[in-house]
C-alpha cells in the first residue's frame, strides 16, 4: 500500500467508489458498486504529486471557488420533449430519446452563434473566480471539441467551431485556469457505453472495454494533446471502469498535461483530490486527504442555474432570494476545508442568462471586499465549527449572517484574542468583546456591517488558534447527545444542511458511516437509543459500539420524529468510545433526513 493510502486510511477515509448516475438532474441518484474500502480515494501514489501537480494543487487550495459550465446538445431541447418538461442534460435518458431522434433534434441543431469564449471568462472573473471547468463530453456522448470521433461539435452540426479550444485560448490569454469535464463511462450514443438501455442492451464487459479503447482513450489523449496547460480533468460516474483503465487515463494525462489535476470521480480510488456528491457537504472539518507537506482540499459543487444544464423553465429564474445562502454556502465549505464549483447553464445560443450572471456577480462583489477570509484560507480550528470560521496565521475570520447579528458567542476558544474588527472597515476600529477561560463574546456594531454576510477578524496571540477538546461527553443527567452536526463522515459522499443541521443523501449505500467520539468518566450501564429522523419505509441501519450492535429503521411519519430502537447499548467501563452508524438496507429516498441520536441510561 502506498504512503498516501496509508495516510488516508489512518484518518478514517474509508468507503466506496460510487457511481453518480444522476449528475445534474433533479432526479439524480448515487449508486454504489462494491469495492474494497482502501480504493475509495488515495490509491494514486504519492509520487504522482509531482512539482507541477503540487503547484496546481496549491492554486486550487488558494482559489476556493471556480465556475462550472454544463453546455451541450441538451441545451437545444431546453428541457422539453414532446411538449412535456423532462430534464436538462439528462433529457436523452429521462425521456427517453432514441439516438436518431437526439441526433436530429439536438446535436444537428446545436448552433451557439452568440457564444463568445471571452464572455464566459468575464463571467467567471465577475464571480471572483480564477478557474473554470467546462463539459467537453457529457453522458450524451457528444464531444464539444474537435475530435477524430465524428460525433462532435466541429463535424456533426452547423456550428463548425471547437468550443473547448476557443475557451482554452481565452482562458490562457486571461491567465485563468481551464479544466475539462469528461464522462468516461456513461455514453448514451455508443453501444459499449454505459446508460442507454432503450436503444441497446446492457453492454458486456468486452463491449465496454471496446468502447473505452475506441473512444475514451483517444478522446482523453486528444484533450491532453490539443490544448495548452489544462488545469484540471474532471471525470464523472466511473461505473464499469477497472483500476487498470483508470491508471491508463492517469498516465495519458500525466504524459500530455503533467500539471493537470484529476478528481476522484475517475474511479477506483484514483485522482489527486476527493469530490463529494452533488451539493455534498460535511458538518466537520475534513482534512483527511492532506499530505504532510501539501494541503489537498475536497471539492463540492452547486448550481446557479436552477439545475445543471439549460432549461427554459428554470435557467432564467430570479435567484436574488438565494444570494445570502449562496455566499454563506461558500463560507461553510471553505470553513470545512473544501473548494466550491458553482455551475451556470448557457442557453442554446451560447450566452449565459443574465439571471445567472447576476447570481455569480453578487458573489464576486462580496469576495472583492471579503476575499481575504476565503482565498488561501485554512479551515476552522474547530473540528465542528459552530458557524463558518476560516483561519490564517494569527487570525480567525468569523462569518456572520444577517439573521445572526447582535452578540456573537464562540465557546471553546483557548487562544487569547488581541483585537476584533470588521474586515471591510478601512479603519479597523476595534469591537468590544469579552473573553474568560473558554468563553468568548463579541458585540457587533449597529453600523458598518455587510448586507448579507459580515466578516469579523480576530487577531489572536498565537499563529494557530487553540480550542477546547470537542469530544462528546454525557450531559448532567447522564444522557448522551449525538447530533450529526458533531459527527465525522467515513466518506465524502454525503450531504449536510448547515441550516437544518441534518443529513441528506445519507442511507444510499452501506459505506456512508457516521462517526462520533464519546468519552465517559464513569460507567453508565445500559442505555436506550433514540433516533431523530424523518420516515423512510426501506432504510435500516446499524448502531455500532465495539462488538455491540443494534439495528434501527426509519419507518414512521414523514415529519421529523423521535423513535426508540429495540434493545440497549451498555457502557460498563469509563474511557473513549467510537460510535458508528451505517446503512444496512439502503434507500433511494432523497427526502429522508437524519438529525442524530440520543442515548438515555436505563435506571
Amino acid at each position: 500500500m502506498n504512503i498516501h493510502n496509508k495516510l488516508i486510511q489512518g484518518k478514517l477515509l474509508v468507503g466506496m467508489v460510487f457511481v453518480l448516475l444522476g449528475f445534474g438532474s433533479s432526479h439524480a441518484q448515487d449508486f454504489v458498486r462494491a469495492t474494497s474500502r482502501e480504493s475509495d480515494f488515495g490509491k494514486t501514489s504519492i509520487d504522482a504529486y509531482t512539482p507541477e501537480i503540487r503547484e496546481n494543487m496549491k492554486q486550487l487550495y488558494h482559489d476556493k471557488i471556480g465556475l462550472f459550465v454544463h453546455f451541450g446538445p441538451y441545451a437545444q431541447l431546453e428541457g422539453m420533449w414532446e411538449g412535456k418538461r423532462v430534464s436538462a442534460e439528462w433529457i436523452m435518458k429521462r425521456a427517453p430519446i432514441s439516438i436518431p431522434d437526439y441526433e436530429r433534434e439536438a446535436a444537428r441543431k446545436l448552433n451557439p452563434v452568440n457564444f463568445n469564449a471571452k464572455d464566459w471568462v468575464e463571467v467567471a472573473r465577475k464571480g471572483g473566480m480564477n478557474f473554470m471547468v467546462v463539459t467537453s463530453k457529457h453522458h450524451d456522448g457528444f464531444a464539444m471539441f474537435d475530435s477524430e470521433h465524428p460525433y462532435n461539435i466541429v463535424d456533426f452540426g452547423p456550428f463548425g467551431r471547437d468550443l473547448i479550444g476557443e475557451l482554452s485560448d481565452a482562458c490562457n490569454e486571461d491567465g485563468m485556469g481551464f479544466g475539462v469535464y469528461y464522462s468516461q463511462s456513461q455514453d448514451w450514443h455508443e453501444k459499449g457505453g454505459v446508460g442507454n438501455d432503450w436503444d441497446y442492451s446492457k453492454p458486456t464487459k468486452e463491449e465496454f472495454n471496446a468502447y473505452f479503447d475506441r473512444k475514451v482513450v483517444p478522446q482523453v489523449r486528444e484533450l491532453a494533446a490539443q490544448y495548452d496547460d489544462l488545469f484540471m480533468f474532471w471525470f464523472d460516474t466511473p461505473v464499469r471502469l477497472q483500476g487498470s483503465q483508470c491508471q491508463t487515463l492517469m498516465d495519458l494525462i500525466a504524459e500530455g498535461q503533467p500539471q493537470a489535476l484529476v478528481n476522484s470521480r475517475l474511479g477506483q480510488g484514483y485522482g489527486h483530490f476527493d469530490v463529494s456528491l452533488d451539493n455534498g457537504k460535511t458538518p466537520s472539518v475534513n482534512k483527511k486527504a492532506w499530505l504532510p507537506d501539501l494541503k489537498v482540499p475536497w471539492q463540492t459543487h452547486g448550481s446557479a442555474s436552477g439545475g445543471w444544464g439549460y432549461t427554459s423553465y428554470a435557467a432564467h429564474r430570479d435567484q436574488s432570494s438565494t444570494y445570502t445562502k449562496r455566499i454563506y454556502t461558500l463560507c461553510n465549505i471553505v470553513s470545512n476545508g473544501g473548494v466550491y464549483l458553482l455551475n451556470v447553464a448557457p442557453a442554446p445560443d451560447g450566452r449565459i442568462p443574465q439571471e445567472q450572471i447576476e447570481t455569480i456577480s453578487v458573489l464576486g462583489d462580496w469576495l472583492k471586499k471579503n476575499g481575504e477570509s476565503i482565498y488561501n484560507a485554512d479551515p476552522s480550528p474547530y473540528t465542528f465549527p459552530p458557524f463558518a470560521i476560516t483561519s490564517k496565521p494569527g487570525k480567525l475570520y468569523l462569518h456572520i449572517k444577517e439573521a445572526d447579528k447582535g452578540i456573537v458567542k464562540l465557546d471553546g476558544l483557548l487562544t487569547k484574542v488581541n483585537k476584533a474588527f470588521v474586515l471591510t472597515d478601512p479603519e479597523k476600529r476595534p469591537l468590544k468583546f469579552r473573553q474568560s477561560k473558554e468563553s468568548f463574546e463579541l458585540d457587533l456594531p449597529s453600523e458598518g456591517l455587510e448586507p448579507r454576510v459580515t466578516v469579523v477578524v480576530l487577531e489572536i496571540d498565537e499563529e494557530q488558534a487553540r480550542v477546547a477538546d470537542e469530544t462528546i461527553r454525557p450531559l448532567a443527567d447522564g444522557s448522551i447527545s449525538l447530533p450529526v452536526s458533531k459527527c465525522e463522515y467515513e466518506i465524502a459522499r454525503i450531504g449536510y444542511d448547515y441550516e437544518k443541521k441534518v443529513t441528506f443523501r445519507w442511507g444510499e449505500n452501506v459505506k456512508q458511516g457516521l462517526i462520533w467520539t464519546l468519552r465517559i468518566e464513569k460507567p453508565l450501564g445500559a442505555c436506550k437509543v433514540f433516533a431523530e429522523q424523518t420516515g423512510d419505509e426501506t432504510l435500516t441501519y446499524e448502531f455500532l459500539v465495539g462488538e455491540q450492535r443494534l439495528l434501527l429503521d426509519a419507518k414512521g411519519p414523514e415529519e421529523m420524529s423521535r423513535k426508540e430502537a429495540t434493545g440497549t447499548i451498555t457502557f460498563d467501563q469509563p474511557g473513549t468510545y467510537t460510535i458508528t452508524v451505517r446503512p444496512v438496507v439502503t434507500t433511494k429516498n432523497k427526502d429522508y433526513e437524519f438529525k442524530g441520536l440520543t442515548l438515555v441510561p436505563v435506571h
